[in-house]
């Protein structure tokens, strides 16, 4: 038994020494004149580097959105393999791609009424990371290929039944890491 907890801590020990955890995330806000419509984002998200390629995290996301008569919060889980492509020399730049999976469940709210909402997708984000120095670093990610669909109270919340190629600024956020 004593062997097995060995070598165990050897084999966490020499993954660790070329790993890479890192926290961090993104908050947004969006209001819409036209809709009539509030929407507040905040996305905390971990992370571990599992080599310079790979990566493998996930955020846990909270959205509250008004929308006229309809008020909802969102949770959502999005566990992702990222995969960089592209590192600059001095690695100041770094360019990734994260294929995600995402399931989000919450509770719309028509007037006194409450319903149960959810809704799900699965895609590809791309982005770019600056590392600021080696502990911080400053991440962007912008568009969605990918499909995601909705029950009717999500939709009555703001999210929709989509699926195809989205560079909106919608799909644009934008975060700062902290790398242990």
């Amino acid at each position: 038994m004593k062997k097995f907890f060995a070598i165990a801590l050897l084999a966490v020990a020499s993954l660790s020494a070329s790993a890479q955890v890192y926290l961090g995330g993104s908050v947004g806000y969006w209001h819409d004149d036209t809709a009539d419509s509030d929407s507040f984002t905040i996305k905390p998200e971990i992370g571990y580097e599992i080599n310079e390629t790979w990566g493998v995290g996930t955020t846990i996301g909270y959205t509250y959105t008004k929308a006229d008569d309809v008020k909802a919060h969102l949770f959502e889980l999005a566990p992702y393999a990222r995969y960089t492509y592209f590192r600059t020399d001095n690695n100041l730049l770094n360019l990734f791609v994260d294929g995600q999976v995402g399931l989000g469940i919450g509770s719309t709210k028509y007037d006194d009424d409450s319903e149960t909402a959810v809704y799900w997708n699965i895609g590809f984000r791309p982005g770019v990371a600056i590392n600021i120095n080696d502990k911080f670093s400053f991440e962007t990610k912008f568009g969605f290929l990918g499909y995601q669909g909705a029950d009717k109270h999500a939709e009555a919340a703001g999210v929709h039944k989509c699926g195809g190629l989205n560079f909106s600024t919608q799909e644009l956020t934008f975060g700062f890491f902290y790398h242990f």
